[in-house]
């Protein structure tokens, strides 16, 4: 089966302005290991990455036609929602002969609207790899999808019907490596301006790579876990998938999108020790938790070749910690950060969320006073967004608190989905959801006020001036200005 995977275009510019070019063009990894699989089974896989090439709706259209595959899949995220839907719609007239699947989170939260708005044949609940490739499969043998599980369809009478439940891969070192040369590796990279704290001369030789799925937190405001329990490649294969990627493109950094790099001490250690021991020179970084951090680990960590972390701190008040059930303290933050600094040169990136429910302009100062006395390298503050999938998104709509964009008599309104943005300091965008008391103008004067104290201290101001190169700097400066003022 000819299948096209689509990563579709998006409203970056919409939802975050000229903060946009912080948003690093990363492979679509998720959709190069569906690919990886489809092609083991024997179909004929290719990518269509609408995001990395800046194609709009028109262009994208005039590929898929000339693609005409037999199978369509349409990766959805919030950011990608609207244009989905649209594409969907169109997809379903121009080729009747195309079956059309749609996936990620996006889709499985608002399964039912797709699919009763015409968009689409079926949607992916959960991991995709096999649940595709079945759909693949059972297509090649002209058999029907009734009995596949992890998909939402419509059956013969027009009723919706939840199949199964959410498709979860048990053995990940079971898949095969993302079907990378499937993409232009020229599209990907850190970007002229980046929120990494990885500088080289060619950042496209930067790389993303999964090394886990599913994470053990509970926080209320994430959309990662969803229920799936942590799962980890072996530390043989990780490390062969950076060797791969050093042969094959000579990569000098990769950061681990896992949703939490550091949930396995044990393994990490591992890890570290079996880069260490192939003499592998590589630099790379990934997302910590201030539970998960001890001197000893860290310094194996920088020994291996770790140049940043990231951890997310959310807030400086111990009731909005405990109300989002982010299960830390102050305290453990604290000292997580200073073993990082005290015990290594590795890079530390702050991560708060302000107007979390509940929030009190105090608190969200607070916030800001926290993050100005730690010693962290960077911040980034962004304001609480609702996001399809997280448990705050399930209790907002509940008590219809929050525009999802469903309409009565199975309506859509897929231009809300424009709405759902955190960065609304470089934007004039309405937020889809505030805290009760706050206004968007003070939301969006909070933010700016975070960047300013935090980034405008002499230390941090020079440090990051570092990092600017020349051809970047008139950039850097516009977007300083929207940001900071």
């Amino acid at each position: 089966m000819r299948v096209l995977l689509v990563n579709p275009p998006d409203d970056l510019h919409a939802m975050f302005g000229v903060g946009k070019e912080f948003i690093q063009k990363a492979e679509p990894l998720g959709l190069l290991y569906i690919a990886a699989v489809l092609r083991e089974r024997g179909h004929l896989p290719r990518i269509l990455d609408a995001h990395a090439e800046g194609l709009g709706i028109e262009a994208v259209r005039l590929r898929i036609e000339a693609e005409a595959p037999d199978l369509l899949g349409l990766t959805t995220l919030t950011c990608q929602g609207a244009a989905v839907f649209e594409l969907g719609r169109w997809a379903r007239q121009a080729l009747p002969g195309t079956r059309i699947v749609l996936g990620n989170i996006h889709a499985s939260i608002f399964a039912r609207a797709y699919l009763e708005n015409g968009c689409c044949d079926a949607v992916v609940h959960g991991e995709g790899e096999y649940v595709l490739s079945d759909l693949a499969d059972r297509m090649a043998e002209g058999r029907s999808w009734d009995d596949i599980n992890g998909i939402s369809r419509l059956d013969a009478s027009g009723q919706y019907v939840r199949q199964g439940t959410e498709a979860i891969v048990d053995d990940i070192s079971a898949l095969p490596f993302p079907a990378r040369d499937l993409v232009d590796p020229a599209l990907y990279g850190l970007g002229s301006i980046s929120n990494r704290s990885f500088v080289a001369k060619d950042s496209r030789k930067a790389k993303t790579i999964s090394s886990a799925r599913g994470c053990p937190h509970r926080c209320s405001f994430c959309v990662i876990h969803g229920g799936r329990r942590p799962r980890f490649n072996s530390v043989e294969r990780v490390v062969d998938e950076i060797q791969h990627l050093q042969d094959q493109y000579g990569t000098n950094y990769v950061f681990f999108e896992d949703p939490l790099f550091l949930a396995n001490r044990k393994r990490v250690q591992h890890l570290c020790s079996e880069i260490i021991r192939r003499k592998i020179s590589i630099r790379f970084g990934g997302e910590a938790h201030a539970r998960h951090l001890d001197a000893d680990l860290v310094r194996t960590l920088e020994a291996a070749g770790c140049h940043e972390l990231a951890i997310g701190i959310e807030s400086g008040s111990q009731r909005i910690l405990d109300s989002v059930h982010k299960n830390i303290t102050l305290e453990q933050v604290r000292t997580a950060v200073h073993t990082i600094k005290d015990n290594s040169d590795i890079q530390v990136e702050g991560l708060f969320i302000l107007g979390l429910p509940g929030e009190t302009k105090a608190e969200a100062m607070q916030s800001i006073r926290f993050a100005c006395e730690l010693p962290l390298d960077m911040a980034q503050f962004a304001v609480f967004t609702p996001y399809p999938g997280s448990p705050l998104f399930e209790d907002l709509a509940r008590r219809g608190e929050i525009d999802t964009g469903l309409r009565p008599g199975g309506g859509v309104d897929p231009s809300v989905w424009r709405r759902y943005a955190q960065y609304i300091l470089f934007t004039d965008i309405q937020p889809i959801w505030i805290t009760p008391g706050s206004t968007v103008q003070s939301l969006r004067s909070l933010q700016k006020q975070a960047l300013r104290s935090f980034y405008l201290r002499p230390a941090q101001f020079l440090r990051n001036l570092k990092r600017l190169r020349p051809d970047n700097f008139l950039k850097a400066v516009r977007i300083a200005l929207r940001g900071f003022f």
